[in-house]
């Protein structure tokens, strides 16, 4: 039945005046997201003192100089073996009184770098980890079809994205006022912090934020991982040390003998980046060797106490290695060798082309006077992305604590099909950490499978040598014929600068992640059941596993 002029023009007339509303409502929204801008001091500043938002302000830190892991994360190997006892005799096909628990293979996995590609890419690998919620994996990969289409770039879908909340000036504070948290402990911002709170406004703020703090502090994800319930988390990063610029005031440089010289001799040591970790649990490097409570990160240290109470810091990573993965996707000639030179150049120069964010040094002058030479002395700390020296954390994962007995790394970096850069960062890791990787299997193109073998030394002086092997499990994002033969993940529409999908881009990427794991699965699962029959043998035998 067709409508009457009079039925027609109220429909049209509804139809505008609810798109007006709409909008109008938008519009204010919007406005109210930018009076929280103009206003973040306030809403920030005060809560800094809040201890039943920072229940931290009430406690005192201490620097923990050791070269263990932390007994928390002792606990929880133990615990998550408990967990997962049944799941994994399900997944090995025997009896769950098979299974003694001292024989359940320690497993990490290991993400590249790469991007908006890599964060997709990788989820479908972490499925075989069992987990108490309901479809998390697939949750979060339908999170990122339906919420990557703009760019976090943008400025105005920012804005809008931050407007589409129940409380749009608790959403700004949330995710810039960590701007103003870490600028008002004495830090100096960069680029990156702001980069930083761009991305989290992007991916981490709800539609009601109203009880998202603990989103943003990373202490808050041990209720994730309590007694063992969900696999432990690790984040990695690195600070480039460069000895070169390293002096001690002169009142500090008397304490120390003949220190023209010891400085001359020190100044020509070579650069190289030390590796940090963040933990649910802590913070630190073995390197230095140094640890403090993860609430406690963004606070001052001096003599491996806290100078100050302060708030748990929010901690962005740097895209400082970005200037080098350029030069993946540019053709041969005066170019590529111009993007390698600028990149090698300003690092010899001891300066970076995108400066890395600062923090508070925790390990700032630990040790009593007299100080050595190094970047302990520095108060400030920069952080940087880890895959500048190694797509994988390599370091972090064979903490000799840790003794770890499979590896499974997922490479979603900008050139997984060259297997050159990979020998070159695997070479200089196994010289570092004094391990001989041998191959052990090729034949399946989606996953290539290595033994770490300890060499009892070590070339490097700050690192402890290796002490348990492991196997190690390589999985490419590679092309896959059985999905798309003429798409390449890495070097199609998903590069690393590409900071919008659409939903088609992301079930393409999910694709082929799926189906190249569906490919390389069988050989996991027979290096995990393998591994952890010779476990049981060893156990049996009474002779130590290696």
């Amino acid at each position: 039945m067709s409508q009457s002029p009079t039925t027609k023009r109220t429909s049209w007339f509804t139809m505008i005046k609810d798109t007006f509303a709409n909008s109008f409502q938008k519009g204010v929204k919007i406005v109210d997201v930018l009076l929280a801008f103009k206003d973040l001091n306030n809403i920030v500043l005060p809560r800094l003192t809040d201890t039943t938002l920072y229940p931290e302000l009430e406690w005192d830190a201490s620097v923990r100089a050791s070269i263990d892991i932390c007994e928390q994360e002792l606990k929880f190997i133990k615990d998550r073996k408990q967990v997962i006892r049944e799941s994994f005799a399900k997944y090995v096909g025997v009896d769950v009184s098979e299974i003694h628990e001292e024989d359940i293979p320690v497993m990490a996995f290991m993400g590249s770098g790469g991007g908006f590609r890599a964060v997709i890419g990788v989820n479908p690998g972490f499925m075989i980890v069992e987990c108490t919620l309901q479809n998390p994996i697939q949750t979060l990969l339908e999170f990122y079809r339906t919420n990557l289409s703009t760019s976090f770039m943008n400025v105005l879908a920012i804005l809008q994205r931050l407007a589409d909340t129940s409380d749009p000036r608790i959403a700004v504070g949330l995710s810039f006022g960590s701007l103003i948290q870490k600028k008002a402990s004495g830090i100096e911002l960069s680029m990156m912090d702001i980069f930083g709170a761009s991305l989290a406004a992007k991916l981490m703020i709800g539609t009601d934020p109203t009880n998202q703090l603990g989103d943003f502090k990373l202490s808050e994800q041990q209720k994730y991982i309590e007694g063992g319930k969900g696999p432990m988390p690790l984040y990695a990063v690195v600070s480039h040390i460069r000895p070169w610029k390293d002096n001690l005031e002169p009142e500090e440089a008397s304490l120390i003998p003949n220190y023209d010289q010891v400085c001359a001799a020190h100044k020509l040591k070579k650069d190289y980046f030390q590796w940090y970790e963040f933990s649910p649990y802590e913070v630190g490097s073995e390197e230095l060797p140094a640890w403090i409570p993860s609430w406690a990160f963004g606070r001052k240290f001096k003599s491996g106490k806290t100078v100050e109470r302060f708030p748990e810091q929010n901690f962005a990573v740097s895209v400082e290695h970005h200037i080098k993965e350029i030069g993946t996707f540019l053709p041969e000639g005066k170019i590529k060798e111009y993007c390698k030179s600028v990149y090698e150049n300003v690092l010899v120069e001891g300066s970076h082309p995108i400066s890395p964010p600062h923090n508070h040094n925790f390990a700032h002058r630990v040790k009593p006077p007299p100080y050595k030479l190094g970047h302990t002395n520095n108060e400030v700390l920069g952080l940087q992305d880890g895959g500048s020296v190694n797509n994988f954390p390599m370091y972090p994962i064979s903490h000799p604590n840790r003794k770890i007995d499979v590896v499974i790394g997922l490479d979603c970096s900008s050139n997984p099909a060259d297997p050159e850069n990979f020998e070159m960062e695997q070479d200089k890791f196994c010289a570092r950490r004094g391990f001989n990787r041998i191959m052990r299997d090729e034949t399946n193109k989606y996953c290539e499978v290595f033994d770490y073998i300890p060499t009892g030394k070590t070339d490097d002086e700050y690192l402890s040598p290796a002490q348990k092997q492991f196997v190690f499990c390589l999985l490419k994002y590679l092309p896959n014929n059985k999905v798309d033969p003429t798409f390449e993940p890495a070097i199609d529409f998903s590069t690393l600068y590409k900071y919008a999908y659409s939903t088609e881009d992301v079930d393409l990427l999910i694709k082929i992640a799926k189906q190249n794991w569906k490919d390389g699965e069988i050989k996991v699962k027979e290096i995990i059941i393998d591994t952890w029959k010779k476990k049981k043998e060893a156990r049996l035998n009474g002779t130590v596993f290696p």
